[in-house]
């Protein structure tokens, strides 16, 4: 920023200090970061979020708990009659089991939940970026509105002031009953503004009240941001790491792993159990049916394969699905990363350009005063009319405004490329 630049940023510095609105005696204000605290505490999604990370977290746990093997107490009754028809007898068993080959199944389960954990975690992060980013712009719109009253409540008090020296000079006898009325009609046009910037005002505290979990017509404090400063230029790849992109990406590769789990169906699938117990037979007859059908104490080991060859097409169009679903989130991905990429340009080229505008209006703010001070000068001096009097306070109110908005930008794409340029 060059010289001239600074001594107006100087300038301006000391008018908004001018013009900011008097804190309530003993009362902090606000600052960004603790409404950002605050907002963080009382916002009723990130719990939600947060749920779904330690959901997909328990799913990780239980396919890595799926791997090891498996120990159970087993124990059964039964009784009927005639003897010759059945036996009755009891069983108590301590059964111990694992797949020795699950065909990936296992490992693809795993590595889907991990993505889906990764996912959840960038569900989570993408929540907290979204409360950041509804706090930053109802922040900056609540400290713009503020500074819009200011500005035309002393526009008011000027009109007020310049309308009392028309109707002196009209007890004066002058004919001046033109510009008395020119002079009325524009006050109260400037006092309707007022009035709706104030419900503007009011509007945006109650949404950054309720996003701070206060109630919504609370009284509102804020501290003042910072003057805009000369952007520091982000780099064009910058978006690549929004929690957006992760995301997608995890959504894609947990796809990948359903069809690695799919294609396990057709493949080999070899388990063990192992028992140990007694099966003591509770009246005289002849040995039960079933795996263990003895009486008395004893072990057994039992070896299962399973391999499926005909299902009528159930494991192809579940195969074909799982292709699809994978195709979808490959799809998914590249429409994120392009909405990710022109939401950060967009955001990070109005940066720029907004800052440009603020540091133009910062000087016509500055012309445009001087002009209209000028301006009813020569009007008290016979100089001037009240139409150019008028005029050069409309211009002078237009570059408050037109400067106020344009820090307001500035601020709203600062915010937007804080949310889609960082991680």
């Amino acid at each position: 920023m060059d010289k001239s630049l600074s001594r107006y940023s100087a300038r301006m510095l000391l008018i908004t200090c001018i013009l900011w609105p008097l804190r309530v005696a003993g009362q902090q204000p606000l600052t960004l970061d603790e409404a950002l605290r605050e907002a963080h505490r009382a916002n009723a999604q990130l719990p939600v979020a947060a749920l779904g990370v330690a959901i997909s977290q328990s799913l990780v746990r239980e396919a890595t708990a799926s791997r090891w093997p498996r120990l159970s107490l087993e124990s059964g009754l039964s009784t009927g009659a005639p003897l010759a028809y059945t036996t009755s007898q009891g069983q108590l068993q301590i059964v111990a089991g694992d797949t020795l080959l699950s065909g990936g199944l296992r490992r693809a389960n795993l590595n889907a939940a991990r993505f889906r954990l990764r996912a959840a975690g960038a569900g989570l992060r993408m929540a907290e970026k979204d409360v950041d980013l509804a706090v930053r712009l109802r922040f900056s719109e609540f400290l713009r509105g503020e500074q819009e009253i200011v500005f035309r409540q002393q526009g008011i008090e000027r009109l007020n002031a310049y309308l009392a020296q028309i109707e002196a000079r009209k007890a004066g006898g002058q004919p001046v009953g033109g510009d008395l009325l020119t002079t009325q009609v524009r006050l109260g046009s400037e006092e309707a503004a007022l009035a709706e910037a104030e419900r503007v005002l009011d509007e945006t505290r109650f949404q950054l009240n309720d996003l701070l979990g206060r109630q919504a017509t609370a009284p509102l404090e804020l501290a003042a941001l910072p003057l805009p400063s000369p952007p520091t230029l982000a780099p064009d790849t910058a978006w690549v790491v929004a929690p957006e992109v992760g995301q997608a990406a995890a959504n894609r590769a947990a796809a990948h792993a359903g069809i690695a789990a799919t294609q396990s169906e057709r493949r080999p699938q070899l388990s063990v159990s192992a028992n140990v117990g007694v099966l003591p037979v509770l009246s005289d007859s002849n040995p039960g049916t079933g795996l263990n059908s003895g009486s008395g104490f004893g072990g057994a080991v039992v070896f299962s394969l399973s391999w499926p060859l005909l299902d009528g097409g159930v494991y192809r169009a579940r195969l074909r699905r799982a292709q699809l679903l994978a195709e979808q989130a490959r799809d998914s991905e590249l429409v994120v990363r392009r909405q990710l990429r022109l939401a950060f340009t967009v955001a990070s080229a109005q940066h720029v350009r907004f800052y440009q505008q603020v540091q133009s209006w910062a000087r016509n703010l500055l012309i445009s005063r001087d002009a209209y001070l000028q301006t009813e000068s020569l009007y008290a001096g016979g100089a001037a009319t009240a139409l150019e009097v008028l005029d050069a306070y409309a211009a002078w109110i237009n570059a408050n405004g037109a400067y106020g908005d344009a820090v307001l930008r500035y601020q709203q794409a600062e915010a937007n490329e804080l949310r889609w340029g960082t991680p």
